[in-house]
């Protein structure tokens, strides 16, 4: 299923089938970490945004703001599974509903929205394409597509790569591969061997950075950091050691290429992964989410990315899954799930990531999300609940 997106008072989904019913949170509980009061009922996806600051989706469809102030929640659109199954963009922009033809978007792929467009995945035969669509007279239509192949469950990232201060291009991962490199722990067997940076109007490629055999990016998404007074993109490289956290950037020497600035040390064996985490400025990392969990904090020195072990039993995680970062930094605090999803460990980044806090949860996470505007954060865990918790 597509992640929800706002910008502004706009909203545009792709949603597949396969939600749940839907619920609502209470008041955001007090400072220190305790969770706030959830009411019955279950929600399948959240995300910030929306008239009260969190959105999510039901099993009929029904988009709900859910309200963190105790309030009721308020249904903004229903019935989007059914009317958008079929592949189709549905858009809300300021209160006016809006659907494209049917067959546009992967089901699995990420959306972007844009001041005047929105970025998906398509399929265009046995391959997957970036799409742009903007609005006009005959409703949301493609206007542009990628001539570079893609991940089929790409989420595509506008990042200002060169500095050029235009509002930057889109860094998505392409070169899709299901040999090189068989793992399939995030949700399928197809993984990336090429990053590219698409210009965000045609889709033509400014950069990329092409990964040799026997290597892959074993990532859907990269996260930008900032390093060096430079923008660079975080993700993980696998290959016969396994996996390893790998810094890229624009190679200042060449128009073209995005250069590997640096790497970790890999895991030692193959389909062994790891899962990033990071604020754009601290590299985070949790080697093994699916067995045994260990945070370890990443600093750059040369070429090189060196690992410093904070703490064990967490996983960010789920095996099988696209969310792949269930961490969120608020405030000062990193929050992340414990190894088995029933509590929120919540470290101190500014005091050498030393734990806060540890909040037992009544089901296994989800996913979280940080709430805009105050230091807080909510949380879907298994079964549909929706928790919302102060940092």
């Amino acid at each position: 299923m597509h992640r929800l997106l706002s910008r502004r008072s706009t909203l545009a989904l792709g949603v597949s089938a396969g939600l749940l019913a839907c619920g609502s949170l209470r008041a955001i509980g007090a400072q220190g970490g305790s969770l706030a009061p959830v009411r019955a009922g279950s929600i399948q996806r959240i995300n910030a945004g929306g008239p009260t600051g969190l959105l999510g989706l039901d099993a009929s469809g029904a988009l709900w703001a859910l309200s963190v102030s105790g309030g009721a929640p308020l249904r903004i659109a229903g019935s989007l599974d059914a009317r958008t199954r079929d592949g189709a963009l549905w858009v809300l922009d300021q209160g006016k509903a809006s659907v494209s033809g049917p067959g546009v978007l992967a089901p699995h792929a990420g959306l972007l929205n844009l001041p005047l467009a929105v970025i998906g995945v398509l399929q265009d035969g046995p391959a997957y394409r970036l799409v742009r669509m903007e609005s006009g007279p005959r409703g949301w239509q493609e206007v542009a597509r990628s001539e570079a192949a893609v991940l089929p469950d790409a989420r595509p990232l506008l990042v200002d790569l060169d500095a050029r201060g235009d509002g930057g291009h889109l860094a998505v991962f392409g070169g899709p591969d299901d040999s090189r490199y068989r793992h399939g722990v995030l949700g399928d067997g197809i993984e990336a061997t090429r990053l590219l940076w698409l210009e965000r109007h045609g889709l033509g490629v400014l950069r990329e950075h092409v990964l040799p055999a026997p290597y892959v990016f074993e990532d859907i998404a990269p996260c930008p950091v900032r390093f060096e007074n430079r923008t660079g993109l975080l993700t993980v490289r696998s290959g016969p050691g396994g996996a390893q956290l790998a810094l890229l950037a624009a190679d200042r020497n060449d128009p073209a290429r995005i250069e590997l600035v640096a790497l970790g040390e890999d895991l030692g064996s193959p389909r062994r992964w790891m899962a990033p985490t990071t604020d754009g400025r601290h590299l985070m990392t949790v080697h093994t989410p699916h067995v045994g969990g260990d945070l370890f904090a990443y600093t750059l020195e040369g070429h090189r990315l060196l690992r410093r072990r904070v703490v064990g039993d967490v996983s960010t995680h789920r095996i099988g899954t696209r969310e792949l970062d269930m961490a969120a930094w608020v405030g000062s605090a990193l929050v992340l799930p414990s190894q088995d999803g029933l509590r929120l460990r919540l470290l101190s980044v500014s005091n050498g990531w030393q734990e806060r806090a540890s909040v037992a949860l009544p089901a296994a996470v989800v996913m979280t999300v940080r709430l805009p505007g105050v230091d807080a954060l909510a949380v879907l865990m298994f079964g549909g609940a929706v928790a919302a918790m102060h940092v």
